[in-house]
This record gives structure tokens, sequence and C-alpha cells, in this order.
């Protein structure tokens, strides 16, 4: 019997039987298609025999939720055997899990069936070798012993043992602080020393899981507890973070394998600095008062950036600027300061602090070393009364004197004019003290003390030194009064005093006799006496004394009463800044005649015959003549009246520049082109004819000269023209004694022939001074800055025969005289004409 015929082995007859029985099962017995169990007479197929193989049993962990391979070796021994039916099976369970069935074909074409507790998890693999059932996912409950069992063709069947064990992974820790509160991955901030506690929890896991802290790397605390609940917990404090703890990471790690990395959880710390350092960077110089400096202050350490803060005594300054470096952690402020003098001493400070940290404020500073121009405060002595200081007392004054640095001169001004010593006089400076002795009224006014220092110099404030002393005259009043006969006269005397309540009385003086007056007013400083001359012995002097606490006046006011009378006439006129339009006529005035008087100005345009502007000065002889026609001849008349009378007259012959027109005009005329021969023709027979005329006229003024000699004038003549001889002088002052100088009579004057012949002048005027309005006629309050050519004065001839023009109607104000061909004109007597050059 050849091999292939022989008797199957017991094994292999055990396989083909249970087999048998495998395909023999209905699918639908509820063993997942296996039917294992359907065996008639209670065979259990997962019962090991005697002739079957045990190999040694492996442990493997899993972990729930990955996946595991349960090894199983179904290689044949033999290359002619084969692997006919696996069959894996669970702790005691006769059924399989898990079976491949080659009973029918190749390997490869074996049929695979799972239970349905393995819900499609499990799937053998023949490729490994070993093969292997692979669970995935692993499941808590796939823990336990599994058996491979492997039936071959001819071999006898082997068992394979696979011990089980499933780890279960805890939950995810969870951080939180002491009063439950859940922690993300930052945490904070947490300001510098401030304390940390932590608390880390996980549940679930299988076996219980270890719960430690780590910081980075290193192992902080792997002490915990677990609760009957099963939660697991451990704890971390640190009891005062500092720098370093700054975004330091602390993890909780839960672990209870190490098959799989650790479930943890961790957290990174956020902080708050308070700042480290701040200074003020520069020398610390003494300052200049008044001079803005500019100081930094530095502060370093703070997270967030410092804020900082400027500080003069406790008072904070707000003109700053701030920068913050980049990374945050310097932050530089600049103070623009105006020091004063009242900083000296002053503590000035740079606060730097992180408002998140209370008390985290630190500063620098410095005591403030201000210089300043030297400050002066003046006083009388501490023991004079300013209001009791008379005349002859002795005077002391101190100068108080703050400065930084300490001065180097001290002065003293009075009137703002150095005080230096002089014992002569009475002072005398000592350092920081002045000292006036027997003071006068002289030395009332305004006193200060100054001094310098390497700042400048400084001045005090001004002390006024009120010296109560006598009365005395005042300067600038009129002396001069003049009055008629039986005219009253009010005279008025005004004094200085100090205080000013002055008594008064009078007494008047002449030649002949002293006489006390009584009828007199007083009005604080000035008294006003009424005093009437009845005969020629009244006129003479009034003198007026004042009296005070301090005294009685010792040198009278002096008065003198005069006859009053018309005043003297204007002296020294002239006519300057001559414009297109405007003069300006100017005069010094003579003798009011004891009375106010006024001074009047009156121009006339020469060729129209006219009075062009009539104007009034009060105080002065000044006028300002405006609004006059361009290119025009005037004759200007200047007077002075009072309540007696008028002067006599001054005229003067002037004229207004050509407007810028006329000269246009001019020079166009005399833009002819004439030829050589005829400009000699017309010149030669211009200066026939002007030969001739000369001759003409010389003789008939020879003739007239001639008839005119002999004459005596009525009235003195004046010259303007100075070089006179004494006798001519003599025979000008020629009149009779019945002549008296009267405002209503007004001689007249000859003109001199060098008038020009451009002016074309062939009328004089003149002003009667009987119809002049002296009154209610505006004056002239101006002052104006002239500079011009003055005017040359003309000599008068005497020859003139005077006439009375008292006939001439008020209405009547200019009257026009013929003059003859030798240029004689009779007209009223002045006392000079002036002429512009």
């Amino acid at each position: 019997m050849d091999r292939n015929t022989t008797a199957p082995p017991l094994g292999m007859l055990g396989s083909l039987v249970a087999t048998l029985l495998f395909a023999m099962a209905s699918p639908s017995d509820g063993t997942g298609g296996l039917g294992i169990n359907a065996i008639g007479g209670g065979f259990n197929t997962a019962a090991t025999n005697a002739s079957e193989i045990t190999e040694p049993p492996q442990t493997l962990v899993g972990v729930a939720g990955s996946a595991l391979d349960l090894p199983c070796n179904i290689t044949a021994p033999t290359p002619d055997d084969s692997v006919a039916l696996v069959l894996w099976y669970k702790d005691e369970s006769t059924t399989p899990l898990y079976s491949l069935d080659a009973r029918r074909g190749l390997l490869d074409q074996a049929r695979h069936a799972a239970s349905d507790l393995l819900n499609g998890r499990a799937y053998l693999s023949i490729t490994h070798k070993p093969s292997t059932l692979k669970l995935k996912p692993l499941l808590e409950e796939d823990e336990g012993q599994y058996r491979c069992r492997v039936d071959f063709r001819k071999a006898r069947t082997r068992n394979f043992d696979v011990l089980v064990t499933v780890v279960v992974p805890p939950k995810k820790p969870v951080i939180m602080d002491q009063n439950g509160e859940l922690f993300h991955s930052l945490i904070g901030p947490y300001n510098e020393g401030d304390r940390l506690f932590l608390v880390c929890e996980t549940e679930g896991g299988k076996p219980t899981p270890s719960l430690t802290w780590w910081r980075e790397s290193v192992l902080l605390d792997d002490s915990y507890e677990v609760s009957p609940e099963g939660v697991v917990r451990n704890e971390i404090e640190i009891t005062s973070l500092q720098r370093h703890d700054l975004m330091a990471v602390f993890t909780c790690q839960a672990s209870n394998n190490n098959i799989t990395v650790p479930v943890s959880k961790y957290v990174t710390v956020d902080m708050n600095f308070r700042p480290l350092e701040v200074s003020i960077e520069g020398n610390r110089r003494p300052l200049s008062a008044n001079n803005p400096v500019e100081l930094v202050c530095r502060a370093t350490g703070s997270r967030p950036p410092a804020t900082i803060t400027w500080w003069k005594g406790n008072t904070k300054m707000k003109r700053t600027k701030e920068r913050i470096s980049i990374d945050g952690y310097v932050t530089t402020s600049i103070l623009i300061f105006t020091p004063t003098s009242e900083d000296s001493g002053k503590y000035l400070s740079c606060r730097a602090e992180n408002p998140l940290i209370p008390g985290s404020a630190i500063e620098d500073g410095w005591k403030l070393d201000i210089n300043y121009v030297p400050q002066l405060t003046l006083k009388l002595g501490s023991k004079l009364r300013h209001a009791h200081i008379q005349e002859s007392n002795d005077v002391y004054f101190e100068c108080n004197i703050r400065s930084s640095p300490w001065v180097s001169e001290i002065g003293w001004k009075f009137e703002d004019q150095e005080l230096h010593t002089n014992t002569s006089n009475g002072i005398i400076v000592s350092n920081q003290s002045l000292v006036l002795q027997k003071v006068q009224k002289s030395s009332r006014g305004r006193y200060t003390c100054t001094a310098t220092n390497s700042e400048g110099t400084g001045e005090s404030n001004e002390v006024f030194l009120r010296v109560q002393y006598a009365p005395l005259c005042k300067p600038g009043q009129k002396i001069i009064y003049g009055a008629a006969r039986h005219e009253a006269v009010r005279v008025t005397c005004e004094v200085e005093a100090d205080p000013r309540e002055v008594s008064f009385h009078w007494q008047f003086n002449n030649t002949a006799e002293s006489l006390e007056v009584v009828t007199f007013v007083n009005d604080g400083t000035m008294s006003t006496a009424t005093y009437i001359p009845r005969t020629e012995f009244d006129y003479g002097t009034l003198l007026c004394w004042g009296t005070n606490i301090v005294g009685s006046q010792v040198e009278p006011c002096i008065y003198t009463i005069v006859p009053a009378g018309p005043p003297d006439s204007v002296e020294n006129c002239s006519v300057t800044n001559q414009t297109e339009d405007s003069m300006i006529v100017e005069c010094s005035p003579g003798y009011d005649g004891g009375l106010q008087q006024q001074f009047i100005l009156e121009v006339h345009e020469t060729a129209l015959h006219r009075l062009q502007v009539n104007l009034s000065a009060s105080s002065f002889p000044y006028f300002h003549v405006r609004g006059l026609p361009s290119g025009t001849h005037f004759v200007a008349v200047v007077y002075a009246a009072n309540a007696k009378g008028r002067s006599q007259a001054v005229v003067m012959r002037t004229h207004t520049l050509p407007g810028p027109e006329s000269q246009t005009r001019r020079e166009n005329v005399w833009q002819v082109t004439f030829s050589p021969i005829l400009i000699v023709l017309v010149s030669v027979i211009i200066g026939f004819v002007v030969i001739a005329m000369i001759v003409v006229i010389v003789m008939k003024c020879r003739t007239r000269h001639e008839r005119h000699k002999g004459q005596i004038l009525p009235r003195k003549a004046y010259k303007l023209q100075p070089g006179l001889s004494k006798e001519e002088e003599n025979n000008e002052a020629g009149k009779s004694p019945g002549e008296e100088k009267g405002p209503d009579i007004i001689p007249d004057v000859s003109i001199p022939s060098e008038q020009s012949a451009e002016e074309g002048l062939d009328k004089h005027f003149l002003a009667d001074a009987a119809s002049m309005q002296l009154m209610g006629v505006n004056g002239l309050g101006q002052t104006i800055t002239t500079i011009s050519r003055p005017s040359r004065q003309m000599e008068l001839e005497p020859e003139a025969t005077l006439r009375d023009y008292s006939h001439i109607t008020p209405q009547k104000r200019v009257k026009v005289l013929p003059m003859d061909e030798c240029g004689t004109l009779h007209r009223p007597y002045v006392k000079n004409i002036q002429t512009d050059v």
C-alpha cells in the first residue's frame, strides 16, 4: 500500500472530523457562522487533546483605542503540509471568535469569519510571519486570554496562547486655581512677588494614572492623590513669583503606561515687573534761572514699560516727552524745565513706577541749585517813620539781597543816577546800607539799590523818600502882571510844600513904602491876591510867604506889577519847510506887555490880492500852514496882540514849490530848438533894451531921491540888516514926544527894488491892524521839526513917508498900494521885512 493510501494519522482524523462538523453546522445557529458548538454528542472542539501541541503563552499589552496584533504561527512544520483551519478563542469560550478555513482550497483562498463580538474590528493577516490577528481599535473589554488553534492537513494541531492586557489612558488633565476657575494656555499677568497656586485633575484611566507637574523638562511634583470617585489630583504652589518665572511653562502630565505619550495640559505664566532702576542723566550742575533746560530720565526693568513722572517738591510737572525702547524694557522721559529763583533748594525728582504693581515706584533726583540775578528789597530803616521825615533829619536805607551766587558788587541810585559816598553832602554808602545826613528837599525822590553777580544785575523796588519841607516858590509861574490904573489884577502865588496845608500872607513894596495886603484867597499851596493900582506909586512888587507845620518860607515869592500895554512885536521870524502846499512860519515871542498875548499869522496870495490863510497861536508863534496852492507867491504877516492892543507887524515874502505838472510844462515851453545865429541876435537885442531901461530908471530915481531929502520921520525906522552906524541909528531914532506907540497906527515901509523879475510883483500886501479880529482865531498847536535854509533879511529904506490908516474900516483887511518906477511904496510901518533866499 503506497503512502497516499495509508490510514491518516489520529490528529488528521480528528481534524477531519472537526472540519466536517464545522461544515455541517447551520449558519443560523447564532454562532457567527462558525457553528462549532453544534456538535452532536457534546464534542468540544475548543478542548485541547493530548495529541495537540501547545506553545508557551505570550503576554501582550495594548492601549484602548489603538491597534493590537495577536501573533499565531501558522507555518506548516513540513513543506508538504499546509494549514487547513485556524481558530481563535478567548478565555474559556468554546466558540471561536475568528476562523480561517482553507480546507477546500489554497490558503490565500481561505474563508475568513469573525464573530459579532469583534464587530468588524478583527482581521487575520497571513502575509506576516507569524500571522497576526489584528484588533483595531482595541477596547477595554478585549482584555483576556486568547488561544489560536492551527490545524494542518498532516501535522498535529498547534495551540498558541496570548495573554492580552488592555490599558485605558486617563482623560486629558485640567488646570485650575484654588477656586476651581479653569486656566488655559496663558495665565496672569501676575505681579512680581505674587503667589501662584495651580491644581491639576484628571479622571479615568486603567490602571490608575500618575499625575505629575513639570516645568519644561524638570519634574516639580509627582505627589498626587486619588479620590474615591477615581479623580486624580495634584497641586503645586510657588510662594513668590520672580522675574525668571516670566513666560514659564508649567505642564501637568497624566500617564499610566509606557506605550503612549502621557496626556498633558500646560499653562504659561505672564507677569508684571516693577522698575529696577531710574536715573536722571547728565551732570547735576547749578541751573540758571529763566533759562530753559532739558533733563533726561531713564527707567529700566519694568514690564509693561514704566510710567515716568517728574516732580518739583510735591508738584507734578507736565511738559514732558516719553520714548520707549523696542524691547519695552527701557523708558526715557525728557523734561523741558525753566527754573526760577523760587525753585532753589527744592527737590527735583524723576519717579518711575508700574501702575499695575502697587508700591513699585522708585525715584531719582537732587536738590536744585539755581543761579539767578540778585533779588533786592529796599526799605527804610526799621526805626524810621516814613510819614514824619522832615528837613535836617537823618535817614538810612537797608537793601536786603537774595542772590545765588552771592553778589560781587552793590550800588545805589537816586532818580536813576548813581550815588557814591560824599560826606560833604551827607551821603554815606556802606555795602547794603545808605545813610543820608540832614536831608533836604533835594533829597526827596526815588531811591533804589542794585547788585551784580555772574547771572547779571538786579535792581530793587523803588522807595520814594518823602521829605517834608517848608514852602518854596514854585518855578515857572507868571511873575510880571500888567494893569492899568484902577484896574483889579489877580496875582496868583503858588508854592511847593509838604505837607500841602499852607497859610499865606502878602506884602506890597515900592521905593517909598511897604504895605500888608489883606485881600487874598488861599487854596492849598496856592494863594490869589486881588490888587488895584490907583496911582503911579501903586506899581511895584508883591511879596508872598507861605507857612506849614515844618516852618515858614524863607525867601518870598516876588511878583512885579507894571502898567499894562500892547505887546512887543515878534522877533527872528523865518519860513522853513516849504513844499508844494505847505510851509512853516516860526518866530520868537517878544514882551507880552504884562498881559496874556496871542500870535496871529495872515498869509496873502500875491497874484490874486486875497487872504489865503488866517491862523493864531496862544503860547508860541509857531504856524504850520497847509492847503496852499503850489507854485504861488505869498506875503506872510505876523504880529502879537493882547487886551491892550497889538504889536508891530512882521512881513515876509515867501512862496510854495511848483508841482510836478507845472515843472513839466515849464520845461516843455523852453524845449525849442534855436539856431546859434538866432540866439546871438536875440541876446544882443535884449541886452540893449535892458541897458536902456536901467539908465532911465536910475535917472528918475536920483531925481525923486533929491526931492525927498530932508523929510523928518515921525517914528523910529527899524532896520533888519545889521551893521548900521551909530549916527544912522541916532537919526532913525528921532521922533516927536507926542508920538506914542499906538496899536491903531501902521506906518509906511519901503520895499526894496531888488525883487525878482520872475515874481512879477507889482503890488504888496499889508494887513490893517485896526481891522484884525484878535479873538476867536484858532491857533496852531503843532510842533514840526523842520530843516530848511534860512531867510535873508532885507534892509528897509527909511525915506518912506508914514501915513495914518486909522480911517480904514474893520471890514477892509488888506490895502493894495501902488508902487512907483523906483520901487517906492507908501505903506504902513512894520518892524522888518523878510524874504526867502
